[in-house]
């Protein structure tokens, strides 16, 4: 089943991974370039103040309903932001124990997010999904002091056409967006000055026995590799950059056929939906087999993953949170913000 990368590491997203290198700073990434620039200056600034709020004191504001939408973006093992109900924008600097209600600048119904840390991050309003996924506008806010300003950026580069279905921000200057049309190539368009100008690099080939247009559901970098999981008609592929995601080879295909591919490592991804169904690669996917997870879950959908570290990650279906803090193999529920 083709899964689109909208129910996001980016963790993802609702648009149209032994250790290696360190992983990027975002649940869904973006590639480093040999010598990263300055931080740029926002062209126009929203300085509305955000005050925030703690989970005790979220009782008096508007509960979210579940089922929902909880889009995840954890750059460490120890911070995750959370967008929920594409609406409001939470942040955790205990693995989502406690969280902050930090206020965001306007959104749309499908909003991408990324974040390197506690305080720097960006979102992505998108527009209206054209016919087919022929046209979706894209927009950009930048935040470097945990939203209580926001910048709006004057962005180039990234045309109308297509649906916008990941972006992933590695540090300040270097990030990657995605979008696809579900009948072409997918396009990677990769920023090296924060996210103002764009440039897209070469399409992604076919994956071998792959019919129909390809989605890409997730990327990661860790170190000067970048990782993404396309999802096919029947098929999640991992396609592999080494380049800063210009050109991108296919790497292997992953032998669960509805599963999303969760970067835990540069070389341990892992498959799960239910016990006794999963799946671990620990070659970067030259192998995979069996692996042991008491992952469980009501909703017959695949879950969204996506890791802070090598250890912490979090999966998250219809808008509930599970969490695991040994690499995947337990895992337990976390509220989410905004709902209780």
């Amino acid at each position: 089943m083709k899964r689109p990368a909208a129910l996001l590491f980016v963790i993802a997203v609702a648009a149209c991974g032994s250790p290696a290198a360190a992983p990027s700073a975002s649940a869904s990434v973006a590639a480093a370039s040999p010598t990263p620039t300055s931080t740029p200056t926002p062209t126009a600034a929203a300085t509305t103040p955000a005050p925030t709020a703690t989970t005790s004191a979220l009782a008096s504001a508007t509960l979210i309903p579940l089922p929902n939408v909880a889009q995840l973006s954890a750059p460490s093992a120890t911070v995750v932001w959370a967008l929920v109900a594409n609406s409001r924008l939470f942040r955790s600097s205990d693995r989502g124990d406690t969280w902050q209600e930090q206020r965001p600048p306007a959104l749309t119904p499908i909003t991408l997010l990324s974040f390197i840390d506690d305080h720097e991050g960006w979102l992505a309003p998108l527009g209206s999904v054209g016919a087919g996924c022929g046209t979706q506008s894209f927009a950009l806010s930048h935040t470097a002091d945990a939203g209580a300003t926001w910048s709006a950026l004057t962005v180039s580069g990234i045309p109308p056409a297509q649906c916008k279905n990941t972006m992933t921000f590695r540090d300040p200057t270097n990030g990657l967006v995605t979008a696809y049309d579900g009948t072409t190539a997918p396009v990677v368009y990769r920023t090296t000055d924060g996210g103002r100008t764009w440039s897209s690099g070469q399409a992604v080939p076919q994956a071998p026995g792959s019919t129909g247009g390809l989605t890409v559901v997730s990327v990661r970098v860790f170190g000067s590799t970048a990782l993404a999981d396309l999802a096919g008609q029947a098929n999640h592929y991992a396609y592999r950059s080494n380049d800063g995601g210009t050109t991108w080879t296919y790497a292997n295909t992953a032998p669960n056929q509805q599963d999303v591919i969760a970067f835990v490592t540069a070389t341990r991804w892992l498959q799960i939906s239910s016990p006794g169904n999963a799946k671990e690669t620990t070659d970067g996917g030259a192998t995979w087999h069996s692996f042991t997870t008491d992952y469980q879950q009501a909703a017959p959908v695949p879950p969204v993953i996506t890791f802070g570290d090598a250890q912490v990650g979090y999966a998250t279906v219809r808008g509930a949170i599970q969490r695991t803090i040994d690499g995947g193999a337990h895992w337990s529920a976390i509220r989410t913000p905004g709902t209780f």
